[in-house]
């Protein structure tokens, strides 16, 4: 297992948003409109290195898949949320669903380019 360092700065820039997005979820989820633009502001950092089409087609289907489990599971009560704006859930919820989505993605490939060399 070999890390160029490309490859190495891609790793790291790749958990610091993850772990960005986690923190900043954590901070701010009382401040459902904060929190919503925060996500979309590292959404839109990823984007400027990531501008592949189908990172933006996990985008969106992390946030589909996650707006669909999170109403279904809030509507059947398995859990609730504090602060909810739409259904049972925080606005902010299918930004952060798709953005880590996203990010596990690209976190794994990254791994399988380690892998690979």
């Amino acid at each position: 297992m070999r890390i160029t360092e490309e490859t190495g700065k891609e790793l790291v820039l790749e958990i610091i948003l993850f772990c960005t997005g986690i923190t900043t979820t954590v901070l701010f989820y009382m401040n459902n409109l904060l929190l919503t633009a925060l996500l979309i502001i590292i959404l839109a950092i990823g984007i400027k290195f990531w501008h592949k089409k189908h990172d933006m087609y996990f985008f969106v289907t992390g946030a589909i898949i996650g707006l669909i489990t999170e109403i279904f599971c809030v509507h059947f009560g398995v859990w609730q949320y504090t602060n909810p704006t739409f259904l049972g859930i925080p606005v902010w919820l299918p930004f952060a669903w798709g953005l880590f989505t996203m990010l596990i993605k690209r976190i794994a490939e990254t791994f399988v380019k380690i892998e690979m060399k």
